[in-house]
């Protein structure tokens, strides 16, 4: 079983991000994936210039009809560093966030959006996940469930995205040992 301080998936989590921040983005940003705020937002160009991996999730994501907001925020738990969740969709135009938690080490930081923004291009690749309904039917099939407080399976883990943490982690380190 993966390590409960691995990012993890919450499949039934419905994010709140006010939609009048995903409208007005939408026409001024050119870019599927989206900070909230201006932290975020260099967050996400820190992490593209810094590794390729992310690089490439960011290219892929900006083919696809996903669109992806992030923001840092404080969680409860010190378990969990990053998250992600359905906005809205109509399998037209999707929408998802990625909470990362902060603070905490800024490579962490980006290991962990790097990791969640693969879950993003599984998502993308799954072109009738349009609700958290179907997003949980996707990770029940394709992801390891992860049990936490009390027993309970309450999110789930692919190996894949477990490696791309894994894999921006070192690029950032790489990065910055030669500066």
């Amino acid at each position: 079983m993966l390590s409960s301080r691995v990012c993890t998936l919450f499949i039934l989590l419905t994010l709140s991000t006010p939609l009048a921040v995903v409208h007005a983005q939408d026409a001024s940003t050119a870019s599927h994936v989206r900070g909230v705020d201006e932290a975020s937002t260099i967050m996400i160009r820190d992490l593209v210039s810094r590794s390729a991996t992310g690089r490439d999730l960011v290219d892929r994501l900006d083919q696809s009809d996903l669109v992806v907001y992030v923001r840092r925020r404080l969680f409860s738990t010190a378990l969990l560093n990053a998250r992600i969740g359905f906005v809205r969709g109509n399998c037209t135009r999707r929408y998802v966030a990625i909470e990362i938690a902060a603070p905490r080490n800024y490579v962490e930081e980006l290991a962990a959006l790097g990791h969640e923004l693969q879950h993003a291009v599984e998502i993308a690749g799954e072109r009738g996940v349009c609700d958290a309904s179907a997003l949980a039917e996707l990770y029940t099939r394709i992801g390891d469930p992860v049990e936490r407080w009390g027993g309970l399976v309450d999110s789930f883990e692919t190996r894949t995205a477990a490696e791309t943490g894994l894999r921006v982690r070192r690029e950032l380190l790489q990065t910055s040992a030669e500066n």
